[in-house]
């Protein structure tokens, strides 16, 4: 099998221009090298004061440790979910991050917790420390998902917790493509403002915002998701809306540090910055795949920032003169679940997309989302084969249902559909029960699907 093996390197060169004077050319080759021997410098200064940190470590010599390894293999268990995965640390930066996390652990002294790992742990991975003289170190490890936050280090028959973003940093290498240490000063310090660490750039890509923020009925909701993200970013002295209809350098960051405690069981956390000419605009917290809405930079949520739940807030959003926004915002409950099967069975991307609230349409920005990436491009990226998977859904009926304590102004019904699969994944073909809740985000959007599934 084809393993994946990633290598991070940085590499500096300095080349001596020709044409011009040889004044100029010893004036700009030492102007360089100032330049690299201050970024040495810095460098070497920040390894050894963390190398002076380790001097404490529950780790046995790990200060010797610390300071003779230039590269880390990363190899997970051949047998476990990552097993295609590999990768060759050689980046000082990298290695110190991963080193001083190592260096901190605490001996474990109760080890009832690690005994009982979930089904779903990682078992049996290892990291090969490689010192300069070609001699190496291993050290296993397992952990757990991140719904249980557990794992521990193995270091010479010892057990030791180096806290649960190390392994979240560690299984990252299996999640992005690129692994860029090099982070401008001031992207630096505006996390660090914050108490976010950056630990290397994912992606850098350009989009083009919107022109506006009005959201219509059955449109992708890239415009939501600016609108959300741009209270967060102005919660911290950004905002971007004045360069609505502009493109934008975006920069997405994978952050050491886990979501707030409110948003558990996600951890996970990417720092997404706007720039424009070289200036930043915009800057918030994002968490990536399934779930992409996160929090400010100072850890504030769109509630606390705007004091509006969603219902509330999206109402600002929403273009009440859409002629489809018109035309659904006068239907029932029981006609909008006609509707919306009626658009499926069509094929009608856009009426069945219409038909659900805009806080259930913001699932497909991320639902399956490539990490790398900042957003899904559309509505089909969601799905495994790149399109949905029903045939044909022939509605047949439906009734409305109560007392099943759903949230008050919301509605439940019934359905039965006919559906048809291309493939028969976790359903059959023929008659399905769905159960239906609808709400209205505001009065003047009328009712729409806020959630479908099989039971109530």
């Amino acid at each position: 099998m084809l393993k994946k093996v990633l290598t991070v390197w940085i590499i500096i060169m300095v080349f001596t221009l020709t044409g011009c004077s040889q004044e100029t050319n010893s004036q700009e080759t030492k102007i360089e090298n100032e330049e690299i021997s201050k970024e040495l410098t810095i460098v070497n200064q920040t390894a050894q004061k963390k190398v002076n940190e380790m001097k404490n470590s529950a780790v046995p010599n790990f200060e010797e440790i610390y300071k003779n390894t230039v590269e880390i293999d990363v190899n997970f268990d051949s047998e476990g979910m990552f097993r295609t995965y590999k990768a060759k640390i050689a980046d000082n930066k990298m290695l110190s991050d991963i080193l001083t996390m190592i260096g901190k652990s605490q001996l474990i002294k109760d080890e009832s917790k690690i005994k009982k790992m979930s089904g779903m742990a990682t078992k049996n991975n290892s990291l090969i420390l490689v010192a300069g003289n070609g001699s190496k170190k291993e050290i296993k490890f397992a952990f757990d998902d991140p719904a249980f936050a557990v794992g521990y280090l193995e270091i010479d028959d010892q057990k030791y917790d180096p806290g649960f973003s190390f392994f979240r940093y560690i299984k990252d290498f299996t999640e992005y493509r690129q692994f860029d240490p090099n982070i401008d000063n001031q992207v630096e310090e505006l996390f660090k403002k914050y108490n976010w660490t950056i630990d290397y750039r994912v992606n850098t890509m350009n989009e083009t915002l919107p022109s506006n923020l009005k959201h219509d009925a059955g449109e992708y909701p890239v415009k939501i998701y600016w609108a959300y993200n741009n209270e967060l970013s102005k919660n911290i002295g950004l905002d971007y809306s004045e360069y609505l209809g502009k493109e934008v350098e975006v920069d997405i960051y994978r952050l050491r540090e886990p979501l707030p405690d409110y948003m558990n069981p996600r951890m996970n956390s990417r720092g997404i910055v706007l720039q424009y000419n070289n200036k930043i605009v915009g800057a918030y917290i994002d968490a990536g795949r399934h779930d992409c809405f996160a929090c400010s930079l100072d850890r504030k949520s769109l509630t606390d920032i705007t004091n509006n739940e969603w219902d509330h807030w999206i109402s600002d959003y929403i273009n009440y003169n859409n002629e489809l926004e018109i035309e659904l915002s006068k239907m029932k409950p029981e006609d909008i679940i006609k509707q919306y099967y009626k658009a499926i069975n069509s094929h009608d991307q856009k009426m069945q997309f219409a038909c659900l609230t805009r806080q259930n349409l913001c699932n497909y920005l991320s639902t399956n989302m490539d990490n790398n990436l900042l957003m899904n491009a559309g509505y089909n990226n969601v799905y495994m084969d790149g399109e949905q998977n029903v045939k044909s859904a022939k509605f047949i009926s439906s009734r409305e249902i109560s007392g099943l304590g759903n949230p008050k102004g919301a509605v439940e019904y019934a359905a039965t559909v006919d559906f048809k699969f291309k493939k028969e994944i976790t359903s059959n073909s023929g008659k399905q029960p769905r159960f239906i809740i609808l709400k209205k985000e505001s009065d003047k959007s009328g009712w729409r699907i806020d959630s479908e599934g099989t039971g109530p």
